[in-house]
């Protein structure tokens, strides 16, 4: 029993290791320093996962990904979230508002997961995330605005653990800008950043809490820096503000999307 459980953990360390990956995948290596697991444990779990459908391997690249069956069993359960069903209607209203592809992000441990992407038809969009991609929490406005709504002590514990992360995922991380955005999305209660990971990105997140207060997902928009004014940047927090205190009231009530 202690053995499988073991097995159990080594396999889901990797196949979050994968998921990080996104649509780029991982390598041998980039596995192994992400989970700190001997190299010839990484091959013996990677086949079985390969075994079941869970993990693929490009046979081009070499690097893995997610297979075709996790995918399916991701999604049966984005389906049957609560906060994913509450949010549905909201997220395609708000994308019909502001003219701007939304997302919804929920967290996994010290990641933030996405769990709805609803698109614009604007011709030009600005595509940050996609479903089932996970990021550090604190990477990208909807990641931010959920750690700042965060109580303050469990939120610099996940500061700590993910520090390293931001640093290697970015070589120009500049930890005195994220902390500045960080206190400054506490105080105004919505996280708002420019070029804070990614150069020329904007970005507007809104934490969806339950009826305590504690965040549950967050709501988010992203946009080329210089398209928006003042004035339109603040349309954008009010109806995002609107759209997460009606997903919480959804969620409260008990309603679907």
């Amino acid at each position: 029993m202690i053995e499988a459980a073991g097995s159990l953990n080594r396999a889901a360390l990797l196949v979050r290791a994968i998921a990080r990956g996104g649509t780029e995948g991982a390598g041998l290596a980039e596995l192994v320093a992400a989970t700190a697991l001997p190299r010839p444990t990484v091959h013996r779990v990677l086949d079985m996962l390969g075994e079941i459908g869970w993990v693929e391997r490009d046979a081009a690249s070499r690097r893995f990904f997610l297979g075709q069956e996790i995918h399916a069993l991701g999604i049966v359960a984005a389906a049957r979230h609560p906060v994913a069903r509450a949010a549905a209607t909201e997220l395609a209203r708000l994308v019909e508002d502001i003219g701007q592809t939304v997302y919804l992000s929920i967290r996994s441990g010290l990641d933030a997961v996405c769990a709805a992407r609803q698109e614009s038809s604007a011709r030009i969009q600005t595509l940050v995330l996609k479903v089932g991609s996970q990021v550090p929490i604190g990477r990208g406005a909807g990641s931010m605005a959920l750690l700042a709504a965060l109580p303050v002590e469990e939120a610099e514990a996940i500061v700590a653990a993910n520090l390293g992360r931001y640093v290697a995922e970015h070589a120009d991380f500049d930890e005195a800008a994220f902390r500045a955005a960080l206190d400054e999305a506490r105080a105004r209660g919505f996280s708002s950043h420019d070029s804070l990971f990614t150069r020329g990105i904007s970005g507007i997140g809104v934490a969806v809490r339950d009826r305590a207060g504690y965040p549950l997902a967050a709501v988010s928009t992203a946009f080329v820096g210089d398209w928006l004014g003042p004035e339109e940047r603040a349309r954008f927090v009010v109806r995002l503000n609107e759209a997460a205190e009606r997903i919480s009231a959804r969620l409260s009530a008990g309603r679907p999307a």
